[in-house]
């Protein structure tokens, strides 16, 4: 049985020596820091806050090889080349939006009040169709079925539902030009 008189006493832990490897890397990352931004800045031409990021990204690198590593200074600027190439060409593939971005508009927006007033235009004029016909167009165009599929929505033949296909767009084409009084 426990004495309930007796002192807990807390398990005396040793301190953890400090990993070698991990004082190794900072004394690395001094010794070569200059060396390192050097190759990244005026070989690769990579921008200073960019060349210190793929620093520690090549650092950690370091840290996280398994290989054993037996010429550190080649292996860390091999690495910081690598990684400065990576850099450029993950940069061209992303375009910078140009200085006077926000004098320019959107080209798809030229057309829009055009676009529009067709769309409403349109709209207006299948009003004036017939339902069958309305439904054959419907059918036909905004869902992208074949003549022969209208046909048998329809319970109709394939032959009499091109028909009805043709004569209801005609019939379309002529309400829109007489709504908009273009002429053909």
């Amino acid at each position: 049985m426990l004495d309930p008189n007796a002192v807990e006493v807390p398990p005396v832990v040793p301190e953890a020596p400090i990993d070698a490897g991990v004082q190794d890397v900072g004394a690395l990352y001094m010794e070569y820091r200059d060396l390192l931004l050097h190759v990244a800045c005026r070989k690769f031409r990579v921008p200073d806050p960019d060349a210190e990021n793929l620093m520690q990204e090549v650092f950690l690198a370091y840290m996280q090889t398994e290989a054993r590593v037996e010429n550190t200074k080649a292996w860390l600027v091999a690495a910081m080349c690598n990684a400065s190439r990576h850099y450029w060409r993950q940069s061209s593939r992303v375009e910078q939006m140009p200085e006077e971005i926000g004098e320019h508009s959107d080209p798809g927006s030229h057309s829009l009040a055009d676009d529009f007033a067709l769309s409403l235009t349109l709209r207006k004029a299948i009003r004036y169709l017939q339902p069958k016909c309305r439904e054959t167009l419907y059918l036909h165009y905004y869902e992208g079925r074949s003549a022969t599929d209208v046909a048998r929505e329809m319970d109709t033949t394939s032959r009499y539902a091109e028909k009805l296909i043709h004569n209801c767009l005609k019939r379309v084409r002529e309400i829109y030009f007489s709504i908009t009084s273009l002429k053909r």
